[in-house]
């Protein structure tokens, strides 16, 4: 779901321009992939369980991109062990993301989830028992007040679902820690399959544990599911996996840390957008006052990368998901 890469290579001064438009456009595709995404996400769930389609997302990714795992360089064991165990963190993000849509507006959720790019600076201060920076203290502040708004009238169920969104957030922020650390080690691809597959794995022994609870759960992959199930199954692996997760990384290469930063930050918005012309569901100007401040909170966030270097974070980059 989530990476943080190393900074990208220096672009010839004479084709800045040409690169950085681009790799602009690269990154302005790939947050729409990931906005339609999640909407692909929240219509899937009328007919399958979130466990179970998105079991079925990973496993597709991360079977069919094992023979690249032979490629050098070949991954040896503890890497293997070390990226399957990132995949059991992407699991229990996108599952919760996913748990949260079904009593909160999709939109609502994906600027909830967007906060990982708050916490995670501020996990890694208080990891390294370190004061976080007065920016990260401020953008976490204005981001809860924005998830206040976003709430609007409280119910049960819209406080257990932004309660599911905001777990989402913090286990997302671990799984950046977690990548970070791995992605030293091996390819960006590599670690996308790999990820793949402990988060597929990782749904397989979630659905064998509850198979009780969500009967007969798994025997609906032996049943016939409508042409557009597949069809969204298909989106998610192909598109909103591999594609997505090449854009990512070519379209990093072309821009600094800040500019990808800033554009990641589309992502809620195009989820929102689509929302909009899907479900016909948009937000009130109170719900819009929270999404404001939630985008002002990371804008203010990735404009200050070289600060928040201070506290040992690797220059940050959008999450690999998704969803």
């Amino acid at each position: 779901m989530v990476e943080l890469e190393r900074r990208s290579p220096a672009v010839p001064q004479g084709g800045r321009q040409r690169y950085f438009w681009r790799g602009l456009l690269a990154l302005i595709v790939l947050t729409a992939i990931w906005g339609y995404c999640n909407v692909v996400i929240k219509e899937l769930e009328s007919a399958i369980e979130p466990a179970l389609f998105l079991m079925i997302r990973y496993l597709f990714v991360g079977l069919l991109g094992m023979p690249l795992l032979m490629r050098s360089p070949r991954p040896n064991f503890k890497r293997i062990a070390q990226g399957l165990a990132v995949g059991v963190l992407l699991a229990a993000a996108t599952l919760f993301q996913a748990i949260a849509m079904k009593t909160i507006a999709v939109d609502n959720v994906a600027f909830i989830t967007a906060l990982y790019v708050v916490l995670t600076p501020l996990a890694m201060a208080l990891w390294r028992r370190r004061k976080p920076h007065r920016v990260v203290a401020l953008a976490a502040l204005v981001s809860l007040l924005g998830v206040g708004l976003l709430v609007g009238h409280l119910t049960l169920a819209v406080a257990a679902g932004t309660l599911w969104a905001l777990f989402s957030a913090i286990w997302a922020t671990l799984q950046i820690i977690g990548t970070a650390e791995v992605s030293r080690t091996m390819t960006t691809i590599q670690l996308t399959i790999i990820e793949a597959l402990g988060a597929g794995l990782t749904l397989v022994v979630y659905l064998a544990i509850t198979s009780g609870l969500h009967a007969p759960l798994l025997q609906s992959l032996t049943g016939h599911w409508p042409l557009v199930v597949w069809w969204r199954l298909g989106f998610l692996s192909i598109c909103g996996t591999l594609v997505a997760g090449w854009l990512q990384v070519w379209g990093q290469r072309q821009l600094t840390a800040t500019e990808a930063a800033l554009t990641f930050n589309l992502e809620p918005v195009w989820t929102a957008l689509f929302a909009w012309f899907i479900f016909s569901q948009w937000l009130s100007w109170l719900k819009l006052t929270g999404a404001a401040l939630i985008i002002a909170s990371l804008i203010a966030l990735s404009v200050t990368g070289e600060e928040t270097a201070a506290l040992e974070i690797a220059d940050a980059k959008a999450p690999y998901r998704e969803h």
